[in-house]
């Protein structure tokens, strides 16, 4: 399908979307009656507080396959400073992680050579975390690029899987052995759509990426089985961060991706809630798709299955009201 104009060009910018998105509470457009499926009304619990999502966007971060590692490290330092409210990154850092902690950076192996970031991004991220006082050798890098352990002298993950199983409620299933080699993990999705589920980006990426045999949880556009794997022990009391690698978003067609269904956005996401993070995902993917003349993902958080699943288990917000969304430029 070809492309009618480039989202910057829309005469409803991204911008102005998400500040629709989140302000208007009685909108047709992310603010259905039936906000989850099945027709259950989600709800915020009394007493929750909303879920800060930061979003640091630079236009000039990537052009294609080329990425700027300066602005994208301008632009890690911009989104933990303004998450965690502090005036310095190495701050941000000591507010986020403990300093015995050993850290699994969670990226995405799909796509990732085609997308292109996941080089720079990582080198970025280590060096952050290195230069706010926390040793190499207590990250451990999960589906990286080939090189980047040796480039950073971090510790190789441990392969294969648990011994036993892990029962979620839903299904049972031998989650990862890395996961007994780190205390705390961070998500570095990509931003994609996802032929079953719809999207694929904080939640689908620990998920699926963490247990043996993710092919078993797809039924039903892999809900409930998205939010309640992230729900069980080995993931949910780890998960400390959310941190998307929006600079090239898969538009259509994913999670596969190809030159033709990638847009430039320079867009890096940092959140604490996943299910807020994959909310705000699912905005700009929709957004981007307004710009080719397709359709959107869904018409809110609620409305995707796994994400309606996901608030209703307690893992983070899908409503909007729920959601303190922060643009930042860089």
């Amino acid at each position: 399908m070809g492309r009618k104009h480039h989202p910057t060009e829309t005469t409803f910018s991204r911008r102005r979307f998400l500040s629709a998105a989140a302000s208007v509470t009685g909108g047709a457009l992310l603010w259905p009656r039936q906000g989850a499926a099945g027709g259950v009304r989600l709800r915020m619990p009394p007493g929750m507080p909303r879920s800060r999502v930061v979003q640091v966007r630079s236009r000039r971060a990537v052009q294609g396959p080329e990425v700027h590692r300066q602005l994208v490290g301008e632009m890690l330092q911009k989104a933990l400073m303004s998450l965690t409210a502090t005036t310095t990154i190495g701050q941000a850092w000591r507010s986020i992680l403990k300093p015995k902690d050993v850290i699994g950076l969670k990226f995405n192996r799909s796509g990732q050579k085609i997308i292109a970031t996941t080089r720079v991004l990582s080198d970025v991220l280590i060096g952050s975390i290195v230069e706010a006082g926390w040793r190499p050798e207590q990250i451990i890098c999960i589906e990286a690029p080939e090189g980047t352990e040796a480039r950073n002298q971090t510790t190789p993950a441990r392969h294969g899987y648990a011994s036993t199983t892990t029962d979620f409620g839903s299904g049972a299933d031998q989650f990862a052995s890395v996961l007994d080699q780190v205390t705390v993990l961070i998500d570095i999705p990509f931003l994609k759509t996802h032929n079953i589920a719809g999207l694929t980006c904080t939640l689908k990426n620990l998920s699926h990426g963490l247990i043996k045999h993710p092919a078993r949880y797809h039924r039903n556009g892999c809900s409930p089985y998205i939010a309640d794997i992230v729900a069980a022990a080995p993931i949910h009391s780890r998960l400390r961060l959310c941190l998307v690698d929006a600079l090239r978003v898969v538009y259509d067609g994913g999670p596969e991706a190809t030159a033709a269904t990638i847009s430039d956005e320079g867009i890096l996401l940092a959140s604490l809630d996943p299910v807020a993070t994959d909310t705000v995902g699912l905005a700009i993917l929709n957004e981007i798709r307004q710009g080719y003349e397709l359709s959107p993902i869904a018409l809110s958080g609620g409305d995707l299955g796994y994400l309606g699943a996901a608030h209703r288990r307690g893992l983070g917000t899908a409503l909007w009201h729920g959601i303190d969304l922060v643009r930042l430029e860089s």
